[in-house]
C-alpha cells in the first residue's frame, strides 16, 4: 500500500510541478498533498474556483485549518491511480493559461 501510495503522490506532484504557480509541499507519512497556489498571484476564491468548478475536484481550503493557510488546498490522492491521473489532467487543463 505504501508503494501505491507513493507512485500515487509522484503522479501528483508532477502534475502539480507542471503548472506555475503551483508548488506541492514534501510530505512525510501521508496521502494528504498541500499545494501552494501562492506564486498564480490568485486570491483563494478563485484558484479554489477554478479546482471546485473547472477541475471538478474536491479539496479541502488551506484556510480551514487556521492561519497561513490561505493559499493552500490540501488533496487526497488515497485512491485508485487511475483516478488520480483523471485529476491531475482536470487540474493542468483547469490552469492552462498558466502555461
Amino acid at each position: 500500500l505504501v508503494a501505491y501510495l507513493d507512485g500515487n503522490r509522484r503522479l501528483f506532484d508532477d502534475a502539480v510541478s507542471a503548472i506555475p504557480g503551483l508548488a506541492s509541499m514534501t510530505l512525510e507519512s501521508t496521502y494528504l498533498a498541500w499545494v501552494d497556489f501562492t506564486d498564480t498571484g490568485m486570491a483563494e476564491a478563485e484558484f479554489a474556483l477554478r479546482v471546485q468548478q473547472d477541475a471538478r475536484i474536491a479539496a479541502n481550503y488551506g484556510s480551514s485549518f487556521g492561519a497561513g493557510g490561505d493559499t493552500f488546498l490540501r488533496f487526497n490522492f488515497a485512491t485508485p491511480r487511475a483516478q488520480v491521473q483523471e485529476a491531475c489532467d482536470r487540474l493542468v487543463a483547469a490552469f492552462s493559461d498558466l502555461q
